[in-house]
């Protein structure tokens, strides 16, 4: 990690990549060193009230930092730097930056507690949906289980007219003498048109129409019993995940109870904030677009290939934007977003360079993971990797497990972490700022 001077608001150093080890190449490469002979001014910091402290990002609201020119010592994509020396300034008084590790913990507490009670709200809704959905269903049984039951007795009552007219025709061998169970006007009727026998099969037709609509009762009693065990479990599952979530709930209060006494954030990890997030931030501090490629897609990349590797994309973000002025810095240009292969004195004419936004993007994910991860080999990565900086060249490799440790081993400059802290307090900020609004 290179130790950059930034023209503009702040001057801010990314320090002197030490324990990434250089590939073999006939190229002489600079020394990997954990020291410096110079020290950076510190950056402005933000005030944001009880002992909260944020950093500016470097060159914020100033033009871009030129590219290399042509002619100087940059080498090709994919290869290590040639060896250069560049002068020493004079060194400065080091000035150690308040912490802002507690401030960050609680403003990343304050978002997952209003994520909770967000997904409490959501998680509240379903249960009382399904519990609605439960009633419905109970009810409508309850519908088919009295349907079910008069046409049961329409059977009965038909079935009983039917077996009355058997014992009549037996007994008497008229039909008239059911007169007393039938309707009179039908019985009418029939004598009139002498078709007195048609009424024992139009009564055998109505205990037949009779059956089939207690069996289609039965049918609709069955499908309701089977939709209201169907929403009783979905209740019961709506419930549980209910529960689970006002669990994270109440560990998200707990959690934020203890916010400011926690230790830094791991390197390893999901990232909170989102693109919409991270793009309002850069358009805060920095009027245009960088030049490789645009804010939105730089975004995306490290939190797609974060999320991807398992490496906290946000704040490697914030990193990158303390590497590299804002991305506007010559490194930049070639993809290059985390000071790789540079070192104090030898910037800005060394450094690796990558192929693409993406390559650049992961070279640098890939080496958080490293310095993560003690175990970490290639095989266990998304993607492969860059051999510049796979795992089993990494000489640290498992030295960090948090942002604060990589003061020193990343950077040689003494605020290093609370740099890239400090830059992504702001963007912490920037994003509760907008949920505030859109509440």
């Amino acid at each position: 990690m290179v130790i950059a001077a930034f023209v503009g608001l702040l001057l801010v150093s990314a320090g002197a990549a030490s324990g990434q080890e250089v590939p073999d190449t006939s190229t002489t490469t600079a020394p990997v060193s954990s020291t410096t002979t110079t020290r950076p001014p510190p950056p402005v910091t933000v005030d944001l009230g009880d002992g909260d402290i944020g950093v500016l990002p470097p060159g914020a609201g100033q033009p871009a930092v030129p590219t290399p020119e042509v002619g100087e010592q940059v080498p090709p994509v994919g290869e290590a730097p040639a060896e250069g020396e560049l002068e020493v300034p004079e060194e400065l008084p080091v000035v150690i930056l308040p912490d802002p590790t507690p401030g960050l913990n609680a403003a990343l507490a304050d978002i997952d507690v209003s994520r909770a009670r967000d997904a409490l709200v959501v998680a509240e809704a379903g249960r009382r949906a399904a519990e609605a959905s439960v009633r419905e269903h109970f009810a409508h049984r309850a519908e088919a289980i009295a349907a079910r039951r008069r046409a049961g007795v329409v059977v009965l009552a038909a079935k009983d007219v039917v077996d009355q007219l058997a014992v009549n025709a037996v007994i008497y061998g008229n039909i008239a003498e059911i007169e007393p169970i039938l309707d009179a006007p039908s019985l009418d009727h029939l004598r009139d048109l002498h078709l007195s026998a048609a009424a024992g099969d139009e009564l055998f037709r109505v205990l037949e129409e009779t059956r089939l609509a207690f069996r289609s009762a039965i049918e609709v009693e069955l499908e309701a019993s089977v939709a209201l065990v169907r929403s009783t479990e979905v209740a019961r599952f709506v419930r549980a995940q209910y529960l689970g979530v006002r669990a994270d709930l109440d560990e998200a209060i707990r959690n934020a109870q203890e916010a400011r006494r926690q230790v830094g954030p791991r390197i390893l990890g999901p990232a909170v904030l989102e693109t919409a997030d991270l793009v309002a931030w850069y358009r805060t501090y920095y009027p245009a677009d960088p030049a490789m490629a645009p804010i939105g897609d730089i975004v995306d990349a490290y939190l797609r290939i974060g999320e991807e590797e398992g490496v906290v994309g946000d704040i490697a973000f914030a990193q990158a934007i303390l590497e590299t002025g804002g991305f506007r810095s010559g490194h930049s240009q070639r993809f290059n977003f985390a000071g790789i292969g540079a070192y104090d004195h030898c910037a800005p004419v060394c450094a690796f360079g990558f192929a693409d936004l993406d390559d650049g993007v992961r070279a640098h994910i890939h080496l958080l993971r490293a310095y993560a991860d003690p175990r970490l080999t290639s095989g266990q990565l998304a993607a492969p990797p860059n051999p510049l900086v796979a795992p089993e060249r990494v000489g640290v490799r498992g030295c960090c497990e948090r942002w604060p440790a990589l003061t020193g081993v990343w950077a040689t400059d003494p605020n290093y972490d609370r740099k890239v802290l400090g830059i992504y307090r702001l963007m912490v900020e920037t994003a509760r700022s907008l949920d505030r609004g859109q509440a």
